[in-house]
């Protein structure tokens, strides 16, 4: 069966969905574009050919009747339009990340969604690279033995890469069952995409029923050695099993060494080589997803919600102090307190130096 798509957003990450149509896509077809930016909205007009552009969201929803909506807008615009999508009989939402700001508004895009249930797919693409499938594969197969230890390291504030480095921590472990999160957090690097979050957090994330996640994301992490791939490049797991370790790196390579192997094997990996491709196959996902419940988008809210509540844990340990088991509160405005108390801790320290 054939759907009809249409976007909402046409800024900068606009383009990444748009791609995923250049080539001949026959479970998707794309009929209109919306933006309230008339550049913006003629420019991707002509790049791709949408063959119908709009300056308002509703009148394009209720003229164009489609059955999948690409959300791309800043994240303070989620709900809302869950809300008309839903209204106007959308089937399928594939919305950028990061999924929600607050944990009030998580909640509010889960209750919305519930509503008219919509299936919907947060955009976290990695997950449709075929290089972190493959490592998926190798993981699953018990080659590595049962896996014991992962280290997880980006760039960027936790509201930028860390939804991307936990999201795909969570993918290639089989989204396992959370125990309990101990962080802290310093600093702050501004507001990043409109994200403020900590320079700074280190956490540990304990899993059923013995698997430990050291995470580190800040401005001068660790990262990958020799990368020169950019801000956005800067991504690196470390994985350890019973019987071996597996490693990847975003954009130089992946692979493993097991227990009787004289040398580990080792394949690429490119960022500008898989994107195009994954975001195409996580687009066409929902195509699939929509002709048949059991084949659910491996990014599909269920999936995401696991993922924010880690985020949003790391942030309320940060902020307490102290390790926070599951099941535990996450405070309504975590973002904002622990923000305001990073922010005063800087000023604090700018007078004493």
């Amino acid at each position: 069966m054939s759907y009809k798509a249409v976007i909402l957003g046409c800024g900068p990450r606009a383009g990444f969905h748009l791609d995923a149509y250049k080539e001949n896509l026959p479970e998707i077809k794309l009929a209109a574009a919306c933006d309230t930016n008339e550049a913006r909205r003629l420019e991707y007009g002509k790049k791709y050919s949408i063959p119908r552009l709009y300056s308002d969201f509703e009148t394009m929803l209720k003229t164009e009747k489609p059955d999948i909506l690409h959300v791309v807008t800043p994240p303070v615009f989620r709900e809302q339009a869950l809300e008309l999508a839903g209204k106007y009989g959308v089937k399928g939402v594939l919305m950028e990340k990061p999924l929600a700001l607050t944990v009030t508004q998580a909640e509010r895009v889960r209750a919305v969604a519930e509503k008219y249930h919509l299936k919907v797919a947060i955009n976290m693409q990695r997950r449709y690279f075929d290089h972190c499938r493959a490592l998926r594969e190798i993981i699953r197969s018990n080659r590595l033995g049962t896996i014991e230890f992962v280290r997880c390291v980006t760039r960027g504030n936790i509201l930028s890469m860390g939804p991307h480095a936990i999201d795909l921590t969570l993918f290639l472990l089989d989204n396992p069952s959370l125990q309990k999160i101990w962080a802290t957090g310093y600093a702050m690097n501004g507001h990043e995409y409109g994200h403020p979050a900590p320079a700074h957090i280190l956490g540990r994330i304990n899993f059923a029923p013995d698997l430990t996640v050291y995470l580190e994301d800040a401005d001068d992490a660790v990262g990958v050695f020799g990368e020169n791939g950019g801000y956005w490049q800067h991504m690196e797991l470390d994985i350890w099993g019973g019987r071996g370790r597996a490693w990847w790196k975003q954009n130089q390579d992946w692979g493993y060494q097991t227990t009787g192997m004289n040398e580990p094997e080792c394949f690429p990996t490119g960022w500008f080589k898989s994107d195009e491709l994954g975001q195409r196959e996580f687009t066409r996902a929902m195509a699939h997803w929509l002709d048949d419940d059991r084949c659910e988008h491996d990014n599909s809210l269920r999936f995401s919600l696991q993922g924010y509540e880690v985020l949003m844990g790391l942030l309320q340990s940060a902020y307490d102090g102290e390790i926070k088991q599951t099941p535990f509160r996450i405070e309504p405005q975590i973002v904002e307190k622990l923000s305001e108390r990073l922010e005063k801790q800087g000023r604090i320290l700018c007078r004493e130096d």
